[in-house]
């Protein structure tokens, strides 16, 4: 009978040995203030050179008074998200697209998902600076058409005419920034001088290693932070946790940061084999609930698999009857013996990148699983470099080797 989870718990009991964290510094737009004894809202406007109406409409106030520890914000950031365009951005904020650009110094329209953009406001809370900005120029000219070529784009178009992307949009009805070839544009317009330049406030972070009996709430809980912003910074598909997972995590705020120190260890040596990464920075993008394709390197055969668990390898299960079809195919019996482990690259994408790994699989279905019908009767067992075992903890050198091979070595 097949044994299936409902749900997994992670225990909220902590365990009694201190860690003790390295901090390192990540760099994020947004930026905030706590308020301090002897603050006044026009006081914190002129500091940072802002006015008191933006401070209000950014946080929701209704009048000037502020309270000791109230978080205010100081600018408008906008994170990237799939489907996103500049011409999108600025009326979901009632700005222009120009506007965007010069605040950003962006010279193209394409955007990056998870590219922070500064909607409004300041940017630096380590050293206040007043910058001068130069004056903006105008410059008049008469209509003139422009017939769209290969190559053209609407904010090199603003450049040579001396003009804006919104003015060019206007004059056209343009509800997009996509050009086509033989496309006849009226160009008329002004130019405004670029945004002063700012410095990024710098956001403190841990590196924080899971512990058995630790949580996303109390982790969050201890460090000043939300689990969203946590699952967010560290890229996790699942609220489920392993021990030995590290997590970078932003200390007292609620600013998305990017995961701090994962490295490869050895590129692959060419498009058919797969990057080593050991298992401690594997499983800081390949988190429980990441979905990823597997490649059997001897027959170049390829099935779907899940992340459902594990702490010292990872579980995985066939994602479909066809996927665990494929892979009986492959490995003909399911068993435990050597000749049943297998080099194999794993493909998946995590944070906009898409990864190829160096990892071995063995092919015997054994205790729980959560993907029913997929003819696997519970999981197997996927070995990055110096992946251990879970009863007997130690490293497999067959899985090793098979991790070397699929490297391309």
């Amino acid at each position: 009978m097949k044994k299936k989870i409902i749900a997994i718990i992670l225990g909220l009991a902590m365990g009694t040995s201190l860690f003790v964290p390295s901090l390192v510094e990540a760099q994020t737009l947004a930026n905030t203030y706590t308020v301090v004894a002897g603050d006044t809202l026009g006081g914190i406007a002129k500091t940072y050179n802002v006015t008191i109406d933006s401070l209000k409409r950014w946080n929701g106030l209704t009048s000037d008074i502020i309270k000791i520890g109230q978080t205010l914000k100081l600018n408008i950031v906008h994170t990237v998200v799939a489907g996103d365009t500049l011409w999108g951005i600025s009326r979901l904020y009632g700005t222009t697209v120009d506007a965007i650009m010069k605040q950003n110094n962006l010279t193209t329209s394409t955007l990056k998902i998870g590219q922070e953009l500064l909607i409004e406001g300041v940017i630096s809370t380590a050293s206040v600076q007043t910058t001068t900005p130069t004056a903006p120029t105008t410059t008049t000219s008469q209509n003139v058409t422009h017939t769209v070529v290969s190559g053209d784009t609407l904010w090199g178009l603003s450049v040579k005419y001396k003009t804006t992307v919104d003015s060019i949009m206007k004059l056209n009805n343009l509800t997009s920034t996509t050009l086509k070839i033989g496309q006849v544009l009226v160009i008329s317009g002004t130019v405004q001088a670029p945004a002063p330049t700012s410095v990024a406030p710098v956001v403190q972070t841990v590196n924080y290693k899971v512990v058995s009996g630790d949580n996303l709430w109390n982790i969050a809980t201890r460090y000043g932070t939300t689990m969203d912003t946590i699952m967010k910074s560290n890229m996790l598909v699942s609220n489920i946790l392993m021990p030995n997972q590290i997590l970078t995590i932003p200390v007292n705020s609620t600013q998305i940061v990017k995961p701090v120190g994962i490295t490869m260890m050895k590129a692959k040596v060419n498009s058919t084999y797969g990057d080593i990464y050991t298992w401690e920075n594997a499983m800081r993008l390949w988190t429980v609930g990441t979905q990823g394709t597997l490649k059997d390197l001897g027959t170049s055969k390829t099935f779907n698999v899940k992340y459902m668990g594990g702490s010292n390898h990872s579980d995985v299960e066939p994602l479909t009857l066809t996927d665990t079809n494929v892979m009986k195919s492959i490995y003909g019996s399911w068993s435990w013996s050597n000749d049943h482990k297998r080099p194999m690259v794993l493909y998946f994408a995590k944070g906009g990148v898409n990864y190829q790994m160096a990892v071995s699989l063995t092919a015997m279905p054994h205790g729980v699983e959560t993907i029913p019908n997929n003819g696997f009767d519970g999981h197997t067992d996927m070995y990055f470099y110096n992946s251990l075992g879970h009863s007997d903890p130690v490293i497999d050198q067959v899985h090793q080797a098979n991790v070397l091979k699929a490297n391309g070595q």
